[in-house]
């Protein structure tokens, strides 16, 4: 099938647009792995050509760093290629995702900290939902927290919620 102004023929289907695969340039593994796989499983690509379209997306310093690689001792897989560049590309902003996340406090607006949690809860495998709660409730201010609780919330969304309400 041709291209239709912008659209590619998927299986004669041209309201499946044609994805760009996004660039790498070292900030945010994380959030650039998640972003991929996605371009992976939506164009249908096979284990063997994800290696080889990865090396078309890195720019800058990931580039360099991939070249460095493979030249020394090549990657072979996509699974190692994601831990190799996690592991390269690691912000050091106080230990590993887990040690920040149970070490998360409030210190600015309720917004702030909930975008900070959701941000480290992301990268976090098998967490379950109460100790997400259980440590949201733990690092607010103390004067929210207590609020909160007396509104006894059923889940983190409502604890949340209710979060901002008391700081609004």
């Amino acid at each position: 099938m041709g291209d239709y102004g912008g659209y590619r023929g998927n299986g004669g289907d041209p309201r499946v647009r044609k994805l760009k695969m996004p660039v790498f340039e070292g900030e945010d593994g994380h959030g650039w792995i998640y972003k991929v796989e996605r371009y992976f499983a939506v164009n249908g690509l096979i284990e063997e050509e994800k290696l080889t379209a990865v090396g078309m997306c890195l720019e800058g310093k990931a580039l360099a760093w991939y070249q460095w690689c493979d030249r020394r001792e090549p990657i072979r897989s996509w699974r190692e290629f994601k831990d190799c560049l996690l592991e390269h590309f690691r912000a050091d902003d106080g230990g590993d995702f887990y040690e920040q996340f149970f070490a998360l406090t409030q210190e600015g607006t309720v917004a702030d900290y909930r975008d900070k949690l959701e941000y480290l809860a992301s990268r976090l495998d098998h967490i379950s939902e109460s100790v997400l709660e259980g440590n949201f409730m733990k690092g607010m201010k103390p004067e929210i927290r207590t609020a909160v609780r007396v509104f006894e919330p059923r889940n983190l969304g409502k604890a949340m919620e209710l979060a901002q309400l008391v700081e609004d």
